[in-house]
């Protein structure tokens, strides 16, 4: 029979005690950290995935969705405010181009597919969050009508506990949206979000780090959207992808800086004047 290891008491007290720092940690800081920096400094995080269409059962590749989301935080209370820009672009999986016109399954003529612009807003985040936001508490672009219509919003927005798994920190962070035109009918659209942030344990138990190193994984659901024109038809939309949070814009992807160039070079240059410094 082969020997059992031995575990000094000092390894098992390293051990236990990473893993109960890390259980310390608070949530909803740890996440800012992760996704922006608590010292008010701009961070961009980029964003690749995949999104298809199921329509009446039926599973349609759709796109590939390619995106940045330039953010800087605020503290107030037990809340965290972040003012955030973001650009989405829709694109054909095989050459990274946003896809200008497409032909929606069972469509009879090509729709325009146009580029998903928000911002600057300021998104509310506490531990655990639910809000309404009606139309006249806001300003929305008209744009944003291809997205969803001008509405009430039902916001509710989840940080889960951060644990630890072989030296690095995962954290969940969910969200739920719905969009209600009108308030005695359901909500016309749905979006709800899952991100499982991750970063270097090191870095996350560094308090002296305001921002730290990470990465995630996406998935969302999302109800059909006015400039797809599938009136009638029943279905969403699901995604999954990956990305990550940087402190400049020469370290997002080589595609996204290429979709930036062409289409929103004030980003690159100058990705300040979109979110400019809390005073």
């Amino acid at each position: 029979m082969a020997a059992a290891a031995t575990v000094l008491p000092e390894q098992a007290f390293a051990a236990t005690s990473k893993a109960d720092e890390v259980a310390a940690l608070d949530p909803l800081e740890t996440m800012v950290r992760m996704r922006g920096r608590t010292d008010g400094g701009l961070t961009m995080t980029w964003l690749d995935a995949d999104r298809s269409l199921v329509l009446d059962g039926t599973v349609y590749a759709f796109c590939r969705m390619i995106g940045l989301l330039l953010t800087r935080f605020r503290k107030d209370g037990d809340s965290w405010y972040g003012n955030t820009f973001e650009v989405m672009y829709y694109c054909d999986p095989a050459t990274s181009k946003p896809l200008g016109t497409t032909l929606m399954p069972g469509g009879s003529e090509p729709v325009e597919v146009p580029v998903y612009r928000s911002g600057p807003q300021e998104l509310h985040f506490k531990r655990s969050l639910d809000i309404w936001v009606h139309p006249e508490q806001s300003k929305q672009d008209p744009s944003y009508e291809a997205f969803a219509p001008p509405a009430s919003v039902h916001m509710q927005r989840q940080v889960h506990d951060p644990y630890l798994h072989d030296g690095t920190v995962f954290l969940r962070a969910d969200e739920y949206g719905r969009i209600y035109p009108d308030l005695e009918k359901p909500p016309a659209v749905f979006y709800r979000e899952w991100k499982f942030w991750q970063a270097a344990a090191d870095e996350v138990l560094d308090a002296n780090r305001p921002g730290v190193s990470s990465r995630f994984t996406y998935s969302a659901v999302s109800g059909l959207r006015p400039w797809m024109k599938l009136n009638g038809v029943n279905g969403h939309t699901v995604s999954n992808g990956i990305g990550a949070r940087v402190d400049s814009m020469d370290k997002l992807p080589a595609n996204l800086i290429a979709l930036l160039e062409e289409n929103e070079p004030r980003a690159l240059e100058t990705p300040q004047s979109y979110v400019p410094l809390y005073t």
